[in-house]
């Protein structure tokens, strides 16, 4: 997969990200990934956000994987979860005015931090048609509200992972509108080492099933 390094705003900050196009994307279909928490060493090329990223762009999607602010070169500082949902903004800002992407097929993932920027935006964010919340932690700060989202929703983590409980999820996801789907990875923790092209190929799947 061939990624091109870019850069975009946010809040007057300049974000770094690698963006990468398939072949052939009819759908115009495009995806924005967010990281994992940049204060314990995620950032883009994280093993996670690379295997959805080439899953994603070899099944015919548009890729955008950025730094959050203070994360590589991405001026700024850790935006206290705060900031780092305006960063998805501007991804997506920048995602939606790119050659060959479709404004309204805009899907939004994320890994663990990334997953609850992920959940946050999508809430309020009317461009995200669809979200794809990987490993969320369950076990602080409050969720926002998704009553009122109506797109697809997918929700995956692993049966061993002890910052996203599977009865936990369940529950709360349960609450949840459809379309959805949530999928737990028997014998996988948290980080999904190992696991990569595992996860990338469920996803993919229930992304078409979604789509």
């Amino acid at each position: 997969m061939h990624s091109q390094a870019i850069c975009f705003t946010s809040d007057g900050l300049t974000l770094e990200g690698l963006f990468a196009v398939p072949e052939h994307n009819p759908s115009g279909a495009g995806l924005v990934i967010c990281h994992p928490h940049p204060l314990y060493g995620g950032d883009m090329r994280n093993n996670v956000v690379s295997a959805l990223a080439e899953a994603f762009v070899a099944s015919g999607c548009a890729v955008l994987r950025f730094n959050f602010r203070g994360v590589g070169k991405s001026s700024g500082s850790y935006g206290e979860g705060v900031g780092e949902q305006a960063d998805a903004k501007g991804a997506l800002t920048w995602l939606a005015a790119q050659s060959g992407v479709n404004a309204d097929r805009l899907w939004l993932a994320g890994y663990s931090f990334g997953a609850r920027v992920t959940l946050a935006v999508a809430a309020v964010d009317p461009r995200v048609r669809g979200f794809i919340a990987v490993a969320p932690p369950m076990l602080r700060g409050e969720w926002p509200t998704l009553a009122a989202f109506r797109g697809p929703k997918l929700f995956i983590s692993g049966d061993e992972d002890p910052y996203t409980p599977p009865e936990v999820l369940t529950q709360w996801v349960d609450g949840l509108p459809e379309p959805k789907r949530l999928v737990s990875l028997s014998g996988v923790d948290h980080f999904f080492r190992g696991h990569e092209g595992t996860l990338g190929n469920r996803v993919i799947t229930l992304f078409h099933e979604l789509s």
